[in-house]
């Protein structure tokens, strides 16, 4: 009869002080901005949860309507249509160049240890677009970009910069699938943006 009284006397001497679920960090939010960053598009419609092996991470916001946006170069309107989303990883943004308020100027600075991500994508269907992801601490990253060097997997998610971009991939085409869900498409004026630094 004493080691199930001990327990629960564990186990409440361990939440009071912190140690518990009742202290689990709660999920950090952000607007997701409108493409070239000028409007809010979806007030807290970006999510991230830190962990100890990783973040998860994930974008809700209106289906932006065919025709109605700037559409990544080689891409066109059409029903349905292809929507990805992409996690950039600033390991140590202490190390970009304005420190916390990384950028693309800092893709190629190895102190900051850079790498993107493809945790999800989705073909439209509905009014809302939701897309989610996880990614692991030493995952491999995406090939990176032309011209970028940096290309380093997530190693610090709970001091990590990430900025979460949804890019189109326009019209539906079957026979790019699932092939289409890995390909990035720019410029960066034509993604949905949320930032978490």
């Amino acid at each position: 009869m004493r080691r199930p009284r001990l327990s629960l006397v564990l186990v409440a001497f361990l939440v009071l002080v912190g140690w518990g679920p009742a202290n689990a960090v709660p999920p950090e939010r952000a607007d997701v901005m409108d493409q070239g960053g000028g409007a809010v598009y979806a007030p807290d419609g970006a999510k991230l949860v830190r962990q100890a092996d990783g973040i998860a991470a994930s974008v809700t916001m209106p289906t932006p309507e065919p025709g109605t946006y700037q559409y990544p170069v080689g891409t066109e309107p059409g029903h349905p249509e292809v929507f990805t989303l992409w996690m950039f990883v600033f390991n140590h943004p202490e190390n970009c160049a304005t420190p916390f308020e990384c950028g693309p100027g800092d893709f190629t600075n190895e102190n900051v240890r850079f790498g993107v991500y493809n945790p999800a994508g989705h073909v439209t269907g509905g009014g809302k677009l939701t897309l989610s992801g996880r990614v692991g601490v030493g995952d491999e990253p995406e090939p990176p970009p032309p011209g970028v060097v940096n290309d380093f997997p997530l190693s610090n998610p709970a001091g990590a910069e990430i900025h979460l971009a949804v890019t189109s991939h326009g019209a539906l085409d079957p026979a790019t699938l699932p092939e289409e869900f890995r390909i990035p498409t720019g410029p960066p004026d034509r993604w949905w943006v949320a930032l978490f630094r």
